[in-house]
């Protein structure tokens, strides 16, 4: 009997030990990715079925119009395409489309959030795409319409010389391709399709939305109009070879107002008249000491640009100074903040004038607000979908960082297969996009994976 006891012992402890859970978790995770793996390739055809049919919807912004016809239309051919397939979803007053998935665990996890945006971008053609698939990819230049071509040994293009023998996608060279983010679009309603079809697969709370107008800067607008509210979130919107976003610059606008006193300057010792221009000129000067500028800025350095000085209405004696502010750290923006107000206040008491500064914040470093375990999340779905991720710091902003904007939670950019947007060449890699659906399915389970 004492024997026995002991045996049961030996076996409890170890049945309960942090090695038998661990790998016991790493049993269920492997058995997971083959069965996401297994998923992914039943929907890979479906996918570029997909992303072939919504490059012909004419979605493209304007810098001029609140938004485009053609993005309404496109809205609202998505959100009857998710309608039909079950799901709950909302079409907002601005159009932005909202999904929202409920668990189906037993048990409380984060709210997981994905994103994309569905318009292009108005600055080049993208009425009429006419998509060229190339499958198995000879490795050759590629020769596209009006003389234009697609050369893997230009260096700009050397991604491209990597998918000799796999599937990528152009337009016909008159008109842009629209993978960005017409790839985030497909890969997020082929993820739907996949959840309605298959509701057995674990998942806790899912929220996604797809928003008008990110190629003009305007993404989170009229964001706040949806109840998208994520924990942990992931923006579909990035380029390819496994690129992933995990942080960016934070950017401000810094809007200097100078201002003098009216009247002629020949009675200026009598009338108190005070031209802007050189208090203002003093201004730059000195504030260019604090930081470097944009030529002068790399890798995690940040700087300062003054980069449009105005008379507004004409009056010499008020002075508009428009600075670009960008730097990661937002604590050094707000230092540099603090150190301008001082400049400002002695140039004001020099010159006898009024300086006043308004601050815009045009998007945050999503780095800085993301979920504590996003990036953790991030690299175990990379590995159990066995995409080699290359992780990556932004120079500028992303879809996710104007949401961060309006308070949302900060998201990682994940990439599409999307490559040279805004560009005649534009192309899209089909097994980068492939691999991004896939991403989105262990994302899935490595969220539901938190407690």
């Amino acid at each position: 009997m004492k024997k026995f006891c002991l045996l049961f012992l030996l076996l409890a402890t170890f049945l309960f030990s942090p090695l038998f859970v661990s790998a016991q978790s790493q049993d269920i995770n492997i058995q997971r990715a083959a069965a996401n793996r297994v998923l992914a390739n039943r929907y890979r055809p479906t996918l570029l079925k997909r992303f072939l049919k919504y490059v012909t919807y004419n979605s493209q912004s304007s810098e001029t119009e609140q938004i485009t016809p053609n993005q309404i239309a496109t809205a609202k051919k998505l959100y009857e395409e998710i309608k039909a397939m079950g799901h709950n979803v909302q079409l907002t007053e601005h159009y932005y489309i909202f999904v929202e998935i409920p668990s189906n665990l037993p048990w409380q996890v984060p709210v997981l959030g994905f994103s994309g945006h569905y318009d292009v971008t108005p600055g080049i053609e993208g009425e009429n795409v006419l998509s060229q698939v190339h499958y198995s990819y000879d490795g050759n230049a590629i020769q596209l319409a009006q003389n234009r071509v697609l050369d893997p040994a230009e260096p700009a293009n050397a991604y491209l010389a990597t998918q000799k023998g796999k599937t990528i996608v152009t337009s016909d060279g008159n008109t842009i391709l629209g993978a960005d983010d017409k790839a985030g679009v497909s890969i997020l309603m082929t993820f739907l399709e996949t959840l309605a079809q298959h509701p057995e697969k674990k998942h806790g709370p899912i929220q996604i939305v797809l928003a008008p107008n990110e190629d003009v800067g305007r993404a989170a607008e009229f964001v706040e109009e949806t109840p998208y509210r994520p924990e942990i979130a992931f923006d579909f919107d990035g380029g390819s070879n496994g690129r992933v976003i995990i942080e960016n610059f934070n950017a401000r606008q810094e809007i200097f107002t100078v201002t003098g006193k009216p009247g002629h300057q020949s009675y200026a010792a009598t009338n108190g008249y005070k031209n802007s221009v050189l208090p203002t000129a003093v201004l730059v000067t000195n504030i260019c000491r604090l930081e470097r500028l944009p030529d002068q800025s790399s890798d995690r350095q940040g700087y300062a640009e003054p980069h449009h000085i105005s008379h507004p209405d004409g009056k010499v004696y008020i002075t508009e100074v428009d600075y670009r502010l960008r730097g990661y750290d937002a604590k050094k923006m707000n230092e540099w903040e603090y150190n301008t107000d001082s400049i400002s206040r002695k140039v004001a008491e020099q010159f006898n004038v009024s300086i006043q500064r308004r601050t815009i914040k045009n998007y945050s470093n999503v780095g800085e607000c993301s979920h504590p375990q996003a990036l953790q999340v991030t690299q175990n779905a990379g590995r159990h979908a066995e995409v080699e991720l290359n992780i990556e710091s932004a120079r500028a902003g992303t879809t996710a960082a104007m949401f961060v904007t309006k308070g949302l939670v900060g998201a990682y950019t994940i990439f599409t297969g999307q490559n040279n947007p805004h560009a005649y060449t534009e192309w899209l890699s089909e097994e980068d996009m492939f691999k991004s659906y896939l991403m989105a399915l262990q994302l899935t389970d490595e969220v539901a994976g938190l407690r």
